[in-house]
């Protein structure tokens, strides 16, 4: 085998210095068939979404032409993780590596709890449906993740989440005005004066969203929204993305959901310190800013708002006696939980609002424990890429990625975000083979990095001037390990 065949080389033909392979534009990428069915299958999951199988159990069903829609599209999700197994099995040969990271964990959790469902739930034809339903996100991610390089297909279908989610806060902040009293309570703890979505209202045959629901959807797309209006580009992209930002924002405040407030401002702090070109910038004018808000009194008036003009409740609206029940409930089968919707059937229908106890109570330690360890494995990932040793290629890691994950992580405090099929599961869960794709990724060009290095090392220098000038191209010594990756 010659020596082109041997070493891949960076080659420039013709004379003049030297240019990386990196420094060449890269040429626009079209939608793969992969793209195309990842974003399908989780086109189907949302379909399929605020919706269950009270409406085809019915006797009567269907009563009218929206029971029937709600009915039907109830078997989407169920649908999307058929599909998603048929690929699985398709690409059986490229599933063992994936399966020992954080998506097999989750796999795990997943059929532990539908185990569980079907032997000690009160009720395991819902709590099978709503399995089958968590199932199905982890195996279309599963499905997608099996080609040769999943990121830019896993790009677009967080691309298609990010567009779910803005879709969801302007439907709901549009309605308001057609729903009125309904949906928006009277406060003066508020500065826009109101609060909506403080009462579950039913919308089109669906359950309608409470506050905090709302305000989950208003600060994803607002730090989306940010992040395309930061991003370099033509003016009108720009305003547009610093419109959604501003009507995210509104949609927030009125929504008053504290734990998502907070969340939201943490994770606004990690959007800007992930841009590392711009970090120090962004401290100055955070900390001008502080102190100006400060002096006028800002703080104040935003304890007084996240509080809502009440003294402070230890019991974070009764969630911690719901807690404790809960952890009480576990012990008696602490292995592998009570199945899916166990607090709605244990917990005299209450939801047990904290996602990390949640688990446990559906899948037990077992399954629990292991999602626990998966995302805990993707939490390490994404400081590590996206924060200390980040690559050099900048569009692998966009900041709204991390900053999304930690609203959603600290969300899961207060609700039962990613224990079961859940919007906010939805809009969070591609970020986990994201992530995983990403190591993945960056792994491979380290490898290849130092193999080149060592082939290069082992091979005399005029061999490759040899091999370049036979072909009248000028050599380009390959990247080093380093370069690949800070």
């Amino acid at each position: 085998m010659g020596v082109e065949a041997a070493v891949p080389l960076q080659l420039k033909r013709g004379a003049g210095r030297p240019v990386p392979l990196d420094q060449f534009a890269k040429p626009r990428r079209r939608v793969s068939a992969n793209a195309v069915l990842g974003m399908g299958l989780w086109g189907l999951l949302w379909l399929g979404y605020n919706t269950d199988l009270g409406h085809v159990m019915e006797p009567n069903f269907p009563t009218n032409t929206m029971d029937l829609i709600h009915g039907v599209r109830a078997f989407f999700p169920m649908l999307a993780g058929w599909f998603a197994c048929l690929m699985i099995l398709a690409r059986s040969n490229r599933l063992f590596p994936w399966i020992i990271g954080p998506l097999g964990l989750i796999l795990l959790y997943a059929v532990t709890g539908l185990v569980s469902s079907a032997t000690l739930s009160i009720d395991p034809t819902d709590a099978l449906y709503y399995g089958a339903n968590y199932l199905a996100i982890v195996l279309v991610l599963l499905a997608i993740v099996l080609v040769e390089d999943p990121l830019p297909d896993l790009r677009r279908m967080l691309g298609l989440t990010w567009i779910v989610g803005t879709i969801l806060t302007f439907g709901l902040l549009g309605s308001i005005p057609f729903l009125g009293s309904q949906v928006v309570g009277v406060t003066e703890a508020n500065p826009a004066g109101m609060v909506a979505y403080t009462r579950v209202v039913g919308i089109m045959g669906m359950t309608g969203t409470r506050n905090t629901g709302f305000a989950r959807y208003a600060a994803i797309s607002g730090l989306v929204a940010l992040r395309g209006f930061m991003r370099k580009g033509n003016s009108a992209t720009r305003i547009i993305w610093g419109i959604v930002f501003s009507a995210s924002m509104y949609a927030l405040i009125i929504a008053n959901g504290r734990t998502e407030i907070l969340a939201f401002v943490a994770s606004l702090a990690v959007l800007l310190g992930a841009e590392r070109a711009k970090r120090f910038a962004y401290f100055l004018v955070g900390t001008g800013a502080a102190i100006l808000l400060g002096l006028r009194g800002f703080y104040s008036g935003f304890y007084f708002y996240l509080l809502r003009g009440r003294p402070i409740d230890l019991t974070m609206t009764g969630r911690t006696k719901i807690w404790a029940e809960g952890w009480h409930l576990l012990w008696k089968s602490p292995w592998m939980g009570f199945g899916f919707q166990a607090d709605r059937y244990y917990l005299s229908g209450w939801h047990l609002h904290n996602a990390f106890l949640h688990v446990l109570l559906q899948s037990g330690f077992l399954g629990g424990g292991a999602i626990l360890i998966g995302l805990a494995i993707v939490w390490y990932y994404l400081i590590k890429y996206f924060i200390l040793h980040q690559p050099s290629d900048k569009s692998l890691i966009p900041p709204e990625i991390p900053a999304v994950f930690l609203f959603v992580t600290i969300s899961s405090i207060m609700e039962s975000t990613f224990a079961f099929f859940s919007a906010a599961w939805l809009l969070s869960a591609p970020i986990v083979a994201y992530v995983m794709a990403l190591h993945r990724h960056l792994r491979r060009a380290r490898a290849k990095a130092a193999w080149e290095k060592l082939l290069r090392s082992r091979l005399p220098k005029h061999s490759l001037q040899a091999a370049g000038s036979r072909e009248g191209i000028e050599v380009v010594p390959p990247l080093a390990a380093g370069d690949t990756e800070h």
